[in-house]
């Protein structure tokens, strides 16, 4: 049993590591998007004179970013019944993270010989934020028409998956391991020195909870945390980069304007290139115009 979920755990940080690796390479390759698919409320290119307008700073861009993952801005101004849930769960998981770092570095470089009661409270209390604002999330899409309307029923079953994970990691701290933050760091140390015995011979308890975070890993490359950064930061914040003369933008143009025409329409030449197209109409079309 030990070896199988042993298995599990390393082969889905291997999938997580690759998929991520994967799809940050397919993002930097892709072809330039259309930006009349992307407008925005505040676009700079809705403006008239949207060339003059300076390219938004990389301080600017650092704390549009702080602002939006750390505060959860858009939310608190279109929706703020919705933002406190929301923003006691991020803060609780942010915690939680820290706090994670924490327990594993601890142990790996420290001979640690006495309780730490403050980690075990900071500990209960980043568990307490995110299962309290992960239990109000999820009654709150299921109870407001408005956020359930544009919710698929999987998520649902992710946000209870949240809840069940959560409550496995508290079980094993605060009842197997008797709330001592001592145990606790002493079995992480057993596991970070990657002793075979007692890897292949875990508790029950703790295999669960690893066999609960492993499905984890494998969804998060392609989770909605990955579409933020890649897409959303990327290509719908900060992407109000003008296409001026000899700049990258210009060659990844004119490299996309040298393909040839795949589909036919009474507007579009096929076999021509896309240069060809946006230059003139079919003399057909043309002729009909006049």
């Amino acid at each position: 049993m030990g070896g199988i979920v042993l298995g599990i755990f390393y082969v889905s940080i291997v999938f997580c590591l690759v998929a991520l690796v994967v799809r940050i390479i397919k993002y930097a390759n892709a072809p330039l998007h259309l930006r009349w698919e992307l407008y925005r409320a505040s676009s700079t290119y809705e403006l008239v004179d949207w060339w003059t307008k300076p390219h938004t700073s990389f301080g600017e861009k650092l704390k549009s970013v702080a602002q939006d993952i750390f505060l959860l801005r858009g939310y608190f101004r279109r929706n703020r019944g919705f933002w406190y849930w929301l923003f006691t769960f991020h803060s609780g998981l942010y915690l939680l993270i820290i706090w994670h770092v924490w327990l594993f570095i601890v142990p790996a470089v420290t001979n640690v010989q006495t309780e730490s009661t403050a980690g075990l409270v900071v500990g209960h209390i980043a568990a307490a934020l995110v299962f309290i604002g992960g239990a109000g999330i999820l009654i709150k899409r299921l109870t407001d028409k408005d956020l359930r309307a544009y919710y698929a029923p999987l998520h649902y079953f992710k946000w209870l998956f949240i809840l069940i994970t959560l409550a496995g990691g508290f079980y094993a701290v605060h009842f197997y391991f008797n709330g001592s933050m001592l145990e606790v760091m002493g079995y992480v140390k057993e596991q970070l020195a990657f002793e075979l015995e007692h890897k292949l011979n875990p508790p029950v308890v703790t295999s669960l909870h690893v066999l609960f975070v492993s499905p984890w890993l494998i969804y998060l490359p392609f989770s909605h945390i990955m579409q933020i950064f890649f897409r959303y930061f990327h290509e719908l914040r900060w992407d109000h980069v003008p296409n001026v003369r000899g700049s990258k933008i210009e060659g990844r143009v004119q490299k996309l304007l040298n393909q040839t025409v795949s589909w036919s329409a009474p507007h579009i030449q096929t076999g021509s290139k896309w240069s060809e197209v946006a230059q003139g109409l079919p003399e057909d079309s043309a002729g009909e115009e006049k």
